[in-house]
């Protein structure tokens, strides 16, 4: 029989006497009782919501009791004039429906994509046959109707019984899929940020290179979008643009920009060039960064078979286009 383990002994002081108190057994098994976790009230929230539900019907009410006041006072004088204006509100109905309905389906592609990035990255940390193959057949499924992927389908359809290495498969499928897409973001993102340069270089008012800028910002995130299978537009377009936003704004958008023009650029050739086609320059590469991000942004996998697309490889064609335009100024 063995003996029970004996607990620590706890000694105290008695009216100023020092005495031995009871030993008392500890109970080893007895757990610390967890203090309750404090609960965070979410003030405000439901006020938030009613708020704004409350606001949104008010605009609804106040919309619908302009058109059927529109359409009363139209009756009233004529009726052919009522019954015109009632066509006319059913056609902008009819385009409101199927815009919401393109919105709809914009924003649930730009899900789509989001959800096999955030999969394939599961899949690259451990790349097994099922995960693999999963992903494999969603991506083709992706892009079943994408005539430029056909061979690159065909290609993965065709090797899939014939490897069976999973990290192998998955590379089969991006260089498949994806090869050529890349090579058009590369060109699309030189292409923005050269005509961003030379614009804003030539530019006379600071406001236009302000406007220029974002246009063809917003213009490249479009692209690239359609480029990957996002087709965003609209509000579909809206929040890819802000989630590029929140991209630039975690990794320092500007702070990059500087850091490989510094790089890129050797301190000769950056005393040599004039103040405006250095704000050039700088333009065109805040706008290859904002291309790169919107890139991650809208590819449906990491780099991880092919080489990512460098902001200093879009600097270098960059300061090549302005140590062309600069020769006939010198």
């Amino acid at each position: 029989m063995t003996a029970k383990p004996r607990g620590p002994e706890i000694f105290a002081l008695e009216d100023d006497r020092r005495a031995i108190a009871i030993r008392e057994e500890a109970d080893f098994t007895a757990l610390p009782e967890a203090s309750p976790e404090p609960v965070v009230a979410q003030r405000g929230s439901w006020l938030t919501r009613a708020f704004w539900s409350a606001l949104t019907l008010l605009v609804s009410l106040f919309l619908f009791d302009a058109v059927w006041s529109l359409i009363i006072s139209l009756q009233q004088k004529s009726v052919l004039a009522g019954q015109m204006g009632l066509a006319l509100i059913g056609i902008i109905g009819f385009v409101v429906l199927v815009w919401l309905m393109r919105e709809a389906f914009a924003l649930l592609r730009l899900r789509a994509v989001t959800g096999l990035r955030e999969e394939a990255r599961a899949v690259a940390l451990k790349p097994a046959d099922a995960p693999v193959r999963s992903l494999t057949a969603k991506l083709v499924a992706f892009y079943a109707k994408d005539a430029t992927t056909a061979a690159g389908r065909a290609e993965i359809e065709r090797s899939a019984s014939e490897i069976h290495d999973p990290e192998t498969r998955l590379a089969i499928a991006e260089r498949a899929l994806l090869t050529a897409k890349d090579d058009a973001a590369r060109a699309m993102i030189a292409s923005a940020a050269q005509r961003v340069s030379v614009v804003t270089a030539v530019s006379p008012r600071a406001l236009v290179d302000i406007a220029f800028v974002f246009a063809q910002a917003v213009l490249l995130i479009r692209k690239l979008s359609a480029l990957y299978g996002g087709r965003a537009s609209g509000l579909a377009l809206l929040g890819l643009v802000r989630r590029v936003a929140g991209h630039l704004l975690i990794t320092g958008g500007m702070a990059a920009a500087e850091q490989v023009l510094g790089q890129v650029m050797g301190a000769g050739l950056a005393a040599r060039l004039s103040a405006k086609l250095g704000e050039g320059l700088l333009n065109g590469i805040l706008t290859a960064r904002i291309g790169i991000a919107a890139l991650e942004a809208c590819r449906p996998m990491d780099f991880h078979a092919l080489p990512p697309v460098l902001l200093s490889e879009v600097v270098k064609q960059i300061i090549a286009q302005e140590k062309v335009a600069e020769k006939p100024a010198a």
